[in-house]
């Protein structure tokens, strides 16, 4: 009898920590990764510059930051519609005619979008390009299948330079 109980007791020991484990894993593995691409309402994004930019290239940092403590969305690819105006209200076109594209044809990995893991952009131009306009915002579609638009405060006293710039996937901050 005391074998019977023995081998009983094993058996639910055993059969408690296996469903132990699959609720452990089971919670994990539906956190991440997200399927659901990012909205506006999902980010609070803001631009400051780069102080560690490449020799010959100026670089602005597009930060993404998880809007709510249940954030847990996708982004992935480059912003596009990035234009640069004053944000006076008075004009929806890029007040400074620079064209912005892509800076690679490799596709990125998606990044998941969570409280506590940030992504991130850059806004690259040639530091040595003379200046050509002092935006104050900057409007771009969000790096998702959503592409939601953004209008960002622009950082003050940093002009845009020469007539181009290239934006970056987004990456893991």
């Amino acid at each position: 009898m005391k074998t019977t109980l023995k081998t009983l007791a094993s058996v639910a020991i055993a059969g408690g920590l296996a469903a132990g484990a699959l609720l452990l894993t089971g919670g994990a593995a539906s956190a991440n990764p997200s399927d659901t691409p990012c909205t506006a309402g999902d980010v609070r994004v803001s631009v400051t510059p780069d102080p560690e930019g490449a020799a010959g290239q100026e670089a602005f940092v597009i930060h993404y930051v998880a809007a709510s403590p249940t954030t847990n969305c996708r982004l992935e690819g480059t912003p596009t519609a990035v234009t640069f105006t004053k944000g006076n209200g008075h004009s929806e076109s890029d007040g400074s005619g620079t064209v912005v594209t892509p800076d690679s044809t490799q596709p990125a990995p998606p990044v998941n979008l969570q409280p506590g893991h940030p992504a991130e952009s850059r806004i690259l131009q040639a530091s040595a390009a003379p200046a050509t306009f002092q935006p104050n915002v900057v409007n771009l579609n969000l790096p998702s299948r959503h592409g939601d638009s953004v209008t960002v405060g622009w950082p003050t006293g940093y002009p845009l330079k020469g007539t181009t710039a290239e934006v970056t996937a987004v990456s893991a901050s």
